[in-house]
This record gives structure tokens, C-alpha cells and sequence, in this order.
């Protein structure tokens, strides 16, 4: 049987000059938003705390601070134990992202300009030459990318970290999204829309297009959810 405490061990990297809390809270949690171990299973906070050779204090302040984002879940007479994301939570940040995608293009529409333009056109002919070829990790690191511009575009600070953190929940589905051919060409497409309306300066257009981009891929992860 294997012991799934291997892979939140593994994702620990205490060797980083930050605070130990920190660091096993970002690292539990890691590995729980990129679902590498199953619904159900135990999260052993001795074994954790004793493999590691750490204090249990921050290993427990983590756990409830998952278990308040719904990630851990205690269980009477188990412990704590890996949570579901259910269709609900799925929704629920879909309609969030949305809402923080839109704010990002209306401010981004204040600051653009030309050599912007030009930066992000490149890169989105870039992706899809990544896309026909087929190459999968590089076309998610480039989509990663044009959102990163984008956010840059907007001049927020906080908001981008905001979107980050809902993404992280979905990271799986994301990519099983992108393997798609057919939505990986659309997506790039929409891409294209997006700045577009920015450059027009036409929030009913990036709206109209954001949330369209935003639940074709919603649709693809609740398929999946639904497996």
C-alpha cells in the first residue's frame, strides 16, 4: 500500500530561509490543490511533524487553516483527512473568477499600449505554434504567461494574487482543458478577443468574451468532476 505521506513530505522544502509555518503551510497545500493524494486519506500530523524533524505547532496551525478553506476536513475517531472539491466549490470560483477576470481587463483598457500589443500578439502566435505542434507543458506555461501580462496591464497589486489562489484549486482540470485540441485553438482565439476588446476599450465585449472563455472551461471541469 503506499503511504501518501511520501508526497506532502516530498513537497517540503525546508531549506528555504522563510518561517517553518509558512513553509508547511504552502507545501501541504500544494500538494492537496494538485490532488496527488486521493479523497479520504489520512493526513498524519506525527509522522508529518516526525519525518521532517519539525516543532507539530506549525504543522497543526496549517491544518486548520485548511480545514477552514475546505481543503482538509476533521473526522471523529479517523482524524484529519484529504477533502473533495465539490461541483459547488467549482462554481462558486468560476463566478468569482469571473467577476476579478473582468476588473483586470477594464483596468488594463486605462494603461495598454502599442508595444504591449505587440508583446502579448507575439506571444499568442507563439502558443499556438506550441499548440500544433502539440507540446502541452509549454502551451500552459504561455497561458500562464499572457495572464500574467494581463494582470501586470491592470496595475493591481493584490488581485492577481487572488485569482492565483482560486486557480490553484483547479490546476488538474486546467490541464486536462488544454489537452483538448478543439478548446486549446478556441481558448487561444478568445486570447485574441480579450485584447482585442481592450484595445477597443469595450468592457461589454471583454465580458461577453471572458465569461464565455471562463464557462466553456467550467463546463470541461465539471465534466470531469463528474467521471
Amino acid at each position: 500500500m503506499k503511504n501518501w505521506m511520501d508526497e506532502f513530505v516530498y513537497n517540503t522544502d525546508l531549506s528555504q530561509n522563510r518561517p517553518i509555518k509558512d513553509v508547511v503551510y504552502e507545501s501541504i497545500r500544494k500538494t492537496l490543490i494538485e490532488h496527488k493524494v486521493p479523497v479520504g486519506e489520512r493526513f498524519i500530523e506525527k509522522e508529518y511533524s516526525d519525518r521532517l524533524n519539525i516543532s507539530r505547532t506549525p504543522v497543526r496551525e496549517s491544518l486548520k487553516q485548511l480545514e477552514v478553506e475546505g481543503l482538509v476536513k476533521y473526522v471523529p475517531r479517523l482524524g484529519v483527512v484529504v477533502n473533495r472539491i465539490t461541483r459547488e466549490d467549482v462554481i462558486e470560483i468560476y463566478k468569482i473568477r469571473s467577476s476579478l477576470e473582468l476588473l483586470v481587463a477594464t483596468e488594463a483598457m486605462k494603461h495598454i499600449t502599442q508595444s504591449d500589443v505587440d508583446r502579448i500578439t507575439k506571444l499568442l502566435d507563439d502558443t499556438q505554434k506550441e499548440s500544433l505542434e502539440n507540446n502541452i507543458d509549454e502551451v500552459v506555461k504561455l497561458f500562464s504567461e499572457f495572464n500574467s501580462q494581463l494582470y501586470n496591464l491592470s496595475k493591481m497589486k493584490i488581485l492577481p494574487n487572488m485569482i492565483s489562489n482560486l486557480n490553484n484549486y483547479l490546476h488538474r482540470f486546467r490541464t486536462i482543458s488544454i489537452e483538448d485540441p478543439v478548446r486549446r485553438e478556441r481558448a487561444i482565439l478568445e486570447h485574441r478577443q480579450i485584447i482585442k476588446s481592450i484595445v477597443e476599450r469595450d468592457r461589454d465585449l471583454s465580458e461577453m468574451i471572458i465569461k464565455k472563455h471562463l464557462y466553456d472551461s467550467l463546463d470541461v471541469v465539471l465534466q470531469e468532476i463528474n467521471k
